[in-house]
């Protein structure tokens, strides 16, 4: 709502403005009160009023309806004859008033008055610049507001992507071990079915929104990881810590999983020793996660395609966090790390 109303605050001060344009430079200006009664200025006017009202046309139905859609021949003839209608419609819409000449002297001859140019290029020269500067204005903000649309269609994609990739495998994994639980009857089945419950519940119902607060995805991760140790064999050493208070806080929902996610799938062998150290740091205004694992020898050929993807993640983050955030990850021989901050939102 907001950003609706500074647009248009935005459009009604550029309108204005634009519109005033006509009033400054006209050389009637120095009398307010009868420029309008002045014929020049009237059409000057008409015609800025009529270019004002083609940049909209240009902008929501023009170029969505044919530029877009690459019917070219109709755009063309469109433009065109909407800059002849500017040219030519204020002149002959507001007719001139010529002023009576002075009573002259008997057998006076009057001086013999410059010709003036009434050419059809006379208008067009006079006009042909302004109306290029607002036709190339209107379509440099639509095919703005366009890939700013196609960046927001794209990170959306990738958000309900993310959240399909979850679910397959970890969902498997789990019921597993859910599975395994429940047959020896033991103490924490309930727990573990609670903690799924709840991350599905949160990827289903919460990771939709823009921003969630900084709580509810920092009990997501801890579920995911707690989730993950019961599968775990006692020759994978698995560390996690979450330091700092929680406030009210705001983060993108499902923008620090990936990470974490990673280091389970390329770092877990049940043939080798493994180890994978996670740290969440949060202050007011930052949280900060170090995720670090070592690859194990038989998932080296596939560190880089994790589900969803470190590039895609870091695509992600540039548009959720642009100039918000740092980004330091490190493959050094056998040990994967990523460093993450973020700027968070109150």
């Amino acid at each position: 709502m907001g950003n609706r109303l500074q647009n248009i605050s935005i459009h009604l001060l550029g309108s204005i403005l634009f519109l005033a344009l006509p009033v400054i430079f006209s050389p009637d200006n120095n009398d307010l009160t009868t420029i309008f009664s002045v014929t020049p200025f009237q059409r000057e006017f008409l015609s800025s009023v009529l270019l004002l009202l083609f940049f909209y046309i240009n902008y929501y139905i023009l170029m969505p309806q044919f530029y877009v859609t690459k019917q070219f021949f109709y755009f063309s003839i469109l433009v065109i004859v909407s800059f002849l209608i500017i040219t030519f419609l204020p002149s002959l819409l507001i007719a001139g008033h010529p002023k009576p000449p002075d009573a002259l002297p008997f057998n006076h001859n009057p001086p013999p008055r410059p010709p003036r140019d009434f050419s059809v290029l006379f208008f067009l020269r006079h006009h042909v610049l302004e109306f290029l500067i607002v036709f190339i204005f209107s379509m440099l903000l639509n095919i703005r507001e366009r890939l700013k649309k196609t960046e927001t269609e794209k990170a959306n994609a990738e958000l309900q992507y993310l959240k399909a990739q979850i679910n397959p495998h970890f969902l498997f994994n789990t019921l597993n071990s859910i599975y395994s639980l429940a047959i020896i009857k033991s103490d924490k089945t309930a727990n573990a079915i609670i903690k799924l419950s709840d991350m599905m519940r949160y990827v289903l119902n919460d990771s939709h929104h823009n921003f969630v607060l900084l709580e509810k995805e920092i009990k997501y991760i801890s579920s995911y990881i707690e989730l993950q140790r019961m599968r775990l064999t006692s020759n994978v050493q698995l560390n996690y810590s979450c330091e700092g208070n929680i406030l009210q806080q705001k983060i993108a929902p499902l923008v620090l999983i990936p990470f974490i996610e990673n280091a389970f799938k390329h770092g877990v062998n049940s043939e080798e020793n493994s180890k994978i150290d996670i740290q969440i740091s949060i202050t007011e205004t930052t949280v900060s996660l170090l995720v670090i694992n070592n690859c194990v020898t038989t998932n080296n050929n596939t560190l880089n395609k994790s589900g969803f993807g470190i590039q895609n993640t870091k695509e992600r983050l540039n548009f959720l966090y642009p100039h918000q955030h740092t980004l330091n990850i490190s493959h050094v021989g056998t040990v994967f790390s990523v460093n993450l901050t973020l700027n968070i939102h109150d």
